[in-house]
């Protein structure tokens, strides 16, 4: 080999062995913003490449068929759940996590019926699924989904097009388990979602924080951290969020690895990084969403638009069973059809 072809052939094998380790992480759109991602990288050397995530059923799809080649994904509690009982998860050494110990017990505490050696895991946000209305348009006090069934504000609402918020929701009011398959309760549930819908513009998951935004309606369900980003001033200081009185629900969503991740020692690096408090501080305000990190609640600069107590009264969200998932998709279908 010639003097040239053998520095050549170093070269390469160099620029080979120096690529660039890699975490890749399917994410709810703009939850972690682009600075956390490059302070991480500069911590570490690893680069993070997110994908946005539109959907719990696009995460599932996606680990179902290939994985997708992600380390990480990010679905709801629910879905988590299926994941677990699949096997489609690393177990993970919390060891070297030590910043997990800052999650609040509370929340810990749903994650433990679910995965008790905490091996799996690993929440990231949550938060309450909430009714926001503008106060010049809606003038009485609303304290939860009473406000549906009032004709006043026919076509002036919105709820969000999610079976299982939804409905989850209405059976919570009705004093119900949301994964509730007796028929009487099944009657009363569908009697209420009738009423709600002869008064909402539309079922909307897509769209509903843009219509508040605009004014086209004045009372919606969703979500702060999707909601506060798309208001002026002047609309949010107008606006009032609350979990409802009866049938809130509330969600966490999670770090999950997966069983065939390429990089699980970056993907708990990167675990580890985001639960230190000033690193979660920074997601958490750039999302306004409450922290379950506790120490980083003492380093936020945003104002919440709920209070921690105020969750007490909601409802986690978590996976039912499949014969229920079966009957009330039949009549979640049904209602949407007329």
């Amino acid at each position: 080999m010639t003097k040239k072809l053998f520095i050549l052939a170093l070269l390469t094998l160099v620029s080979c062995g120096s690529k660039q380790e890699e975490l890749r992480i399917f994410m709810w759109t703009d939850n972690i913003p682009v600075d956390v991602y490059e302070d991480f990288e500069k911590e570490t050397g690893i680069r993070v490449v997110e994908d946005a995530i539109s959907s719990n059923e696009e995460i599932y799809a996606k680990v179902k068929s290939s994985g997708g080649g992600y380390d990480i994904v990010t679905p709801s509690l629910d879905y988590s759940s299926i994941m677990v009982r699949e096997g489609l998860l690393s177990a993970l050494d919390n060891s070297k996590m030590p910043n997990l110990t800052n999650i609040d017990p509370n929340i810990m505490n749903h994650i433990f019926t679910i995965d008790p050696n905490n091996q799996y895991i690993f929440p990231f946000a949550f938060g309450p699924t909430v009714i926001a209305y503008d106060t010049t348009l809606v003038t009485e006090p609303v304290t939860g989904f009473d406000i549906y069934t009032n004709t006043s504000y026919k076509d002036q609402m919105i709820l969000l097009n999610d079976m299982r918020e939804v409905m989850g929701s209405a059976f919570s009011y009705l004093g119900y388990d949301i994964g509730e398959t007796n028929a009487v309760a099944l009657k009363e549930v569908e009697k209420l979602l009738r009423a709600w819908k002869a008064n909402v513009l539309r079922f909307d998951s897509d769209s509903f924080q843009l219509a508040y935004a605009n004014g086209e309606v004045a009372v919606v369900q969703g979500y702060p951290d999707t909601i506060v980003p798309n208001l002026t001033e002047e609309k949010r200081k107008n606006t009032k969020f609350i979990v409802p009185d009866k049938g809130g629900m509330m969600w966490v969503d999670s770090f999950l690895v997966l069983k065939d991740a390429p990089n699980k020692e970056a993907a708990m690096k990167f675990i580890n990084f985001v639960h230190r408090p000033d690193i979660y501080a920074r997601i958490m305000d750039h999302i306004g969403s409450l922290s379950l990190n506790v120490p980083a609640r003492d380093l936020l600069t945003e104002e919440a638009t709920i209070e921690y107590a105020d969750l007490e009264r909601a409802t986690m969200l978590k996976e039912i069973s499949a014969e229920a998932i079966a009957i009330h998709s039949r009549i979640w279908e049904n209602i949407q059809a007329q």
